[in-house]
């Protein structure tokens, strides 16, 4: 009978010992789950606002900064979603967008997530064209960094000066580092030519005057006629230099440099990128020194 008593104390305190580490064990997984769901999910759509998010975030802690689309997206006029991205989504607390027409799907992941928070940069800036290639230009770009770290603020208002601070910072970084020594002079009040409508934003960026232009991309049919007019306003308005990108514009600019005098510069349109956190600056000022060269 003692034998049995000793058990049952035994059988007893081998049932706590388990009681009190499933308990415990719960514990941290409720207390992870709880961490875990106190972390914000940032999603932005493309290269050029993922760069602006990743330096308005930093390194404030409990903030992670994805892209939907990968390096080798390219231009997000025509992308569609995949099983994937729309997965990816679900999991975001808030969605930064290019806007201006860009993410052609935006509709769709509205339709799909109606309550997920958007960043739309192209709004706030409030520019009134159908060119949504603003990065180009690297004073609107400052203005959706702006936009990023406005709506960052109102939505995780706890790291609001943080987002401002790290902005202002960023911005700083653009106007000190951003070199177009020499080229404001040359090509300020002069005329370019371009084969991409990012680039509009860069002649605007040189105080340039664009007066031909040719939007070209993979499913751009382009006419005689339409390249014998381009050649001619070339010709017809002194256009020393036009800014093409290469994939697309290759053909055409072997042709001008055959029939005028302008010398064409293949730029990068920042849609294909490295994630880092100084791309933005690098590709700029790579383009800026190509068209140094080019003049």
């Amino acid at each position: 009978m003692k034998i049995n008593k000793y058990v049952f104390v035994l059988l007893m305190l081998i049932s706590i010992g388990v009681v009190s580490f499933c308990s415990t064990f719960f514990y941290v997984k409720h207390s992870e789950k709880d961490n875990n769901e106190t972390e914000i999910l940032l999603m932005t759509s493309c290269n050029p606002v993922y760069l602006a998010a990743l330096n308005v975030v930093g390194d404030i802690e409990g903030v992670t900064v994805t892209n939907l689309s990968q390096p080798s997206t390219g231009c997000l006029h025509d992308y569609t979603l995949t099983t994937e991205d729309m997965k990816n989504l679900s999991h975001a607390d808030i969605l930064v967008v290019n806007g201006g027409g860009m993410e052609g799907y935006l509709d769709d992941v509205v339709s799909a997530y109606p309550d997920l928070p958007i960043i739309d940069t192209f709004e706030y800036i409030g520019l009134e064209t159908e060119n949504s290639h603003i990065w180009m230009n690297e004073t609107l770009y400052s203005s959706q960094v702006d936009a990023i770290a406005e709506g960052l603020s109102e939505f995780d208002a706890k790291n609001a000066k943080q987002y401002q601070a790290n902005a202002a910072s960023y911005k700083t970084v653009i106007a000190s580092r951003i070199d177009k020594q020499g080229l404001d002079e040359t090509l300020n009040g002069g005329n370019v030519a371009i084969l991409h409508e990012a680039f509009d934003y860069t002649a605007m960026s040189l105080g340039a005057n664009v007066v031909a232009s040719m939007d070209l991309d993979e499913e751009r049919q382009v006419s005689a006629g339409e390249v014998s007019d381009f050649i001619d306003a070339i010709n017809e308005n002194d256009v020393k230099i036009v800014f093409a990108e290469y994939d697309y514009g290759n053909a055409m600019g072997s042709l001008i440099m055959e029939q005028t005098d302008a010398k064409v510069v293949y730029l990068e349109t920042l849609v294909h990128g490295s994630y880092t956190d100084t791309e933005y600056i690098q590709v700029l000022n790579k383009n800026y020194t190509k068209i140094k060269s080019g003049l």
